[in-house]
């Protein structure tokens, strides 16, 4: 039976002021080191250096140089590994994306397409394109008439597109910890800081003893452990059942079979926006108060001002008490799509290469903006694995506005869809039940551009017209 990782969280009881200094100056420094490294090697000159972190690790002890974060060696090293980490994740996403757009550019050939997709497999190739470097065209290639002066500036091109803003942690809350830091006694994790010898007590809320690399994440004057651990999947001994969904925000679910799950979203969210929407509007108000003192120079009343009225603490608190909240509902609409759909194999839109602001209203998106960033997509990947259901992503092109049962293109206002041969229907069952027929399209690929999909559903209907 395979296995997968389940993320598990321990709490601790409040902290005193002594603990909670130290805990957050250690956050502080493993962040510190994190944004160094970011800043220092996430720039294309350091491709060369990606997967070779012990040098850089061995480099810092010789010079001395890791003595300026003031934390056990242990600490800093976690650092470093976890932002190289990220950095080469960084890259990895690059390709992936430059890939994922050669594939749907129709006036690359094949051989140009092969040609761009060996240099972005070799990071020294890659590495002496994006720096302009003269290299020896490989062997494979040397026969071949392609414009390489043109598919190395694409190249080029595409890389400035996707790299995005170097990493940066803003804030020293978490940091990591491996078996040689923590150690557990007593209903106690014991704490490595920056004393030498000495640890940091810290009372749980439960007995459980973990033994691999942990993270412990500083929440107001709490901590939150969180700890990887394997677990068995379950076994799947449903019949074969294919099923598609669409995802949405009145519905979190809707299913090619007819019904919906999670239809409460949409009032959790209105909620929080308003709440939001007021919260705001009081708060900038004595912003407004705070600067009009700060003008009149009298400071002492705009101290009192931002220290009564423009805290953070219960601010944040309720966010992540919503956030909590949303986050519980998703999860429990999730298990009850499993357990009623009994599905073998669950189909959705690939969504990264839709825009995000043709496809939401601005009224929409702000509440959708709440969401943690593809916390419903990782749910849906981790909880299809646990329950051994396969899943698969489609080309999201036109699914909700092609009508599921004759093709003709109709409107969808809200939850109705309008097609003018077949009437009304609901809008999100009927983009679920194209989702599902979009997997068995062997026209339609997951990386076909738009427009030729849209081409190809316009052919069809004119032939099914003239048939």
């Amino acid at each position: 039976m395979d296995t997968i990782i389940k993320t598990v969280k321990q709490y601790s009881y409040e902290l005193d002021e002594v603990t909670l200094k130290e805990l957050k100056f250690i956050a502080n420094q493993y962040k510190n080191v994190k944004n160094y490294v970011y800043s220092r090697f996430s720039g294309i000159n350091s491709i060369p250096l990606l997967g070779k972190e012990r040098q850089i690790r061995d480099e810092w002890v010789k010079t001395n140089f890791a003595e300026q974060w003031k934390l056990p060696a242990r600490y800093w090293k976690l650092a470093l590994s976890e932002a190289t980490g990220n950095i080469k994740s960084q890259w990895s996403n690059i390709k992936r994306r430059i890939r994922e757009q050669i594939k749907v550019n129709d006036n690359l050939s094949n051989e140009d397409k092969h040609y761009i997709n060996y240099i972005l497999k070799f990071d020294n190739y890659y590495y002496k394109v994006l720096t302009n470097q003269i290299f020896n065209i490989p062997k494979i290639f040397q026969d071949k008439q392609l414009n390489y002066k043109y598919l190395n500036n694409l190249i080029k091109r595409y890389t400035r597109k996707y790299k995005g803003n170097i990493p940066y942690s803003k804030k020293g809350a978490t940091f990591s910890m491996d078996t040689g830091l923590y150690s557990y006694k007593n209903g106690h994790i014991n704490i490595t800081c920056v004393k030498k010898g000495k640890r940091l007590p810290i009372r749980l809320t439960d007995s459980n003893i973990r033994n691999s690399t942990l993270k412990v994440k500083i929440i107001e004057n709490k901590v939150e452990i969180h700890c990887p651990l394997k677990v068995k999947t379950k076994e799947n001994n449903n019949q074969e059942n294919v099923i598609g969904i669409d995802k949405g925000y009145k519905y979190l679910f809707a299913v090619s079979s007819g019904k919906f799950y999670g239809e409460n979203l949409n009032s959790y969210l209105s909620k929080e926006t308003e709440r939001l929407n007021k919260v705001n509007k009081n708060r900038n108000r004595f912003w407004a108060l705070y600067n009009q003192y700060l003008e009149e120079g009298t400071i002492k009343n705009a101290n009192r001002v931002k220290e009564s009225n423009l805290g953070r603490v219960k601010y944040n608190h309720n966010k992540v008490k919503h956030d909590q909240t949303v986050k519980s509902y998703i999860n429990y609409s999730l298990n009850q799509l499993i357990k009623e759909e009994k599905p073998t194999e669950i189909v959705m839109e690939q969504l990264d290469f839709v825009n995000w602001n043709d496809k939401y209203p601005k009224s929409i998106k702000r509440k959708l903006s709440r969401w943690i960033k593809g916390y419903i997509r990782e749910r849906l990947e981790y909880k299809s694995a646990l329950n051994s259901i396969e899943y698969s992503y489609i080309n999201p092109a036109y699914t909700s506005k092609v009508c599921t049962v004759c093709g003709e293109f109709g409107l969808r206002s809200g939850d109705v869809f309008t097609c003018s041969k077949c009437g009304k229907s609901h809008s999100d069952t009927n983009a679920s039940k194209n989702i599902l027929k979009r997997k068995y399209d062997k026209e339609i690929t997951l990386y076909t551009n738009y427009k030729k999909v849209k081409e190809v559903l316009e052919n069809r209907l004119n032939h099914h017209l003239r048939c």
